[in-house]
């Protein structure tokens, strides 16, 4: 329910309701998404969260899914706009990329990450200097 706010679900109700004037029946999601411009998977995830909520009813026949405006008021106990959460979610994604980039910059300034690549490529050195010359053979005729 989070990713649906008041906005969005009385859009979609004024959807099914001016489909269902149109086409004399009750609309089909696709019919629904192709009218309001959105990806019909976006208009069924809302759909049936205003289902549980109460405010539409999915109805299912063996061929196809059409939707039904139900007690269009539960929508007003639903937040006005959810940029709110967003934004929040936003501004924390900013600080923690912030936070990364400081991070970055420091090993790049302070030489710890030449550092590190040198000791990284002695020990591939010593590695390979330990690595034996000739392979044993598996059948001992060495």
């Amino acid at each position: 329910m989070a990713d649906l706010d008041r906005r969005d679900a009385q859009l979609i109700l004024a959807a099914i309701r001016v489909l269902a004037h149109r086409l004399e029946r009750s609309p089909r999601p696709d019919e629904v998404a192709e009218l309001l411009a959105l990806p019909e998977a976006t208009i069924r995830i809302r759909a049936a969260s205003l289902q549980d909520l109460g405010a539409v009813k999915l109805v299912e026949s063996a061929f196809e899914t059409h939707l039904e405006v139900g007690d269009h008021l539960r929508v007003e106990d639903l937040p006005e706009i959810r940029e709110e959460a967003l934004a929040g979610d936003l501004a924390d994604f900013d600080r923690r990329k912030q936070a990364e980039a400081e991070k970055m910059a420091r090993l790049f300034e302070d030489g710890t990450f030449e550092e590190k690549r040198r000791e990284k490529l002695t020990q591939m050195d010593r590695d390979l200097r330990a690595f034996p010359k000739k392979p044993r053979n598996p059948f001992g005729d060495d």
